[in-house]
C-alpha cells in the first residue's frame, strides 16, 4: 500500500497552523471571559433594572456614585457606548436574538443597536416632511394605556381605531424603553416606532401568533427599513408548509413599501377614526 509522503517542513507547518489556531481559540474564550466581567457589562445587566440608576445617582456619602452615573449614562437612563462597545453588542445581542428569539429583551436590545444611525435619521426627515410628523418630534407623545383613556375608548364604535386597539392590548401595551441608542431625538423616533406597533397589527389584520408576526415585520421592514424587522422575517422558515401557505411576505413588504410611514401619524388623534378609512387614507392594502 502507497503511504502519501509528507515531507518535516509540511508537518511543521500544519503543527504550526494547529498551535495558532489553538493560541487564537484560547485567547478568544480569555477575551470573552475577559469581557463579561468588565464594567460596560455589568451595566449592561444592571441597565435592564432602573430602578438601580436612582440607587446610583442617590449615592452621595462618597461622591463617586454620581460621577459614574454622569459617565456612563444619560439623563434619562440611555447607556453611554463607544464604536468598539457598540460593535461588541451588536455581536452578542445578534447572536443572542438567533439563538433565542423568545426573550424580549434579546430582540429589544439587537433591534435598537442594529436601528444605524442614518436610518433612523432617514425615518426622523420623514417625519419632519409633514405637519403631523413634526407635531409628534415636538410634543413626543408615548402611546399606552396611561395616555389613551380605556373608559373612553371601550364606548367608542367597533370599528374604530380606539375601540380596535384596546382590544388588541387587552394584556397590556407597554414597550421598553430605549437603552442604547446614542442620539435622544433618534432615541424616541425608534420609540415611537415601537410603541405603534400594535397599530401596525391592527391596520394589516394580524394576529400576534408568530403566523402574524412574521407578515407585519416584513410589512414594518418595508415602511421604515430598519434591519431588525427585515432579519426577523428569516423565521418564515420556521413555520410548517401548511402555515406558510397563509402567510404572504413579499406581499406584506411591498404593501408597507406602498403605504405611508405609520411613524409619521398622530395616532392618538386618530382613536375615533373608522379603521377601513384609514386603510385607505394610508393606502394599505390588506
Amino acid at each position: 500500500m502507497l503511504r502519501p509522503i509528507i515531507s518535516k517542513t509540511t508537518t511543521t507547518t500544519l503543527r504550526t497552523v494547529s498551535n495558532q489556531r489553538r493560541h487564537f481559540i484560547i485567547s478568544t474564550l480569555a477575551s470573552l471571559a475577559t469581557f463579561t466581567q468588565s464594567n460596560f457589562f455589568q451595566d449592561m445587566r444592571k441597565v435592564d433594572k432602573f430602578e438601580e440608576l436612582d440607587e446610583l445617582t442617590n449615592v452621595t456619602t462618597t461622591g463617586k456614585a454620581e460621577d459614574v452615573s454622569e459617565s456612563k449614562y444619560f439623563p434619562d437612563g440611555r447607556i453611554k457606548l463607544n464604536t468598539a462597545e457598540q460593535a461588541i453588542l451588536f455581536t452578542f445581542s445578534g447572536i443572542n436574538a438567533f439563538l433565542h428569539p423568545e426573550v424580549g429583551a434579546n430582540v429589544n436590545t439587537f433591534g435598537e443597536v442594529s436601528a444605524f444611525t442614518a436610518i433612523l435619521a432617514n425615518m426622523r426627515d420623514n417625519m419632519l416632511l409633514s405637519e403631523s410628523g413634526r407635531q409628534i418630534l415636538r410634543e413626543r407623545p408615548l402611546m399606552n394605556s396611561t395616555t389613551l383613556d380605556p373608559q373612553y375608548l371601550c364606548k367608542l364604535p367597533e370599528n374604530t381605531l380606539g375601540y380596535q386597539y384596546l382590544k388588541f392590548t387587552q394584556d397590556g401595551d407597554e414597550r421598553a424603553p430605549v437603552k442604547f441608542i446614542q442620539d435622544e431625538e433618534l432615541a424616541y423616533v425608534f420609540l415611537r416606532y415601537r410603541q405603534i406597533h400594535d397599530i401596525a397589527h391592527i391596520l394589516t389584520d394580524k394576529k400576534i401568533d408568530l403566523a402574524g408576526e412574521l407578515p407585519v415585520k416584513a410589512f414594518e421592514f418595508g415602511n421604515t427599513g430598519l434591519p431588525m424587522t427585515g432579519l426577523a422575517c428569516f423565521a418564515y422558515f420556521k413555520l410548517s408548509s401548511k402555515r406558510k401557505s397563509n402567510v404572504h411576505m413579499l406581499d406584506s413588504l411591498i404593501a408597507g413599501l406602498n403605504a405611508t410611514p405609520l411613524y409619521t401619524v398622530y395616532w392618538e388623534k386618530m382613536m375615533e377614526r373608522d379603521v377601513d378609512e384609514l386603510r385607505k387614507e394610508l393606502n394599505i392594502r390588506l
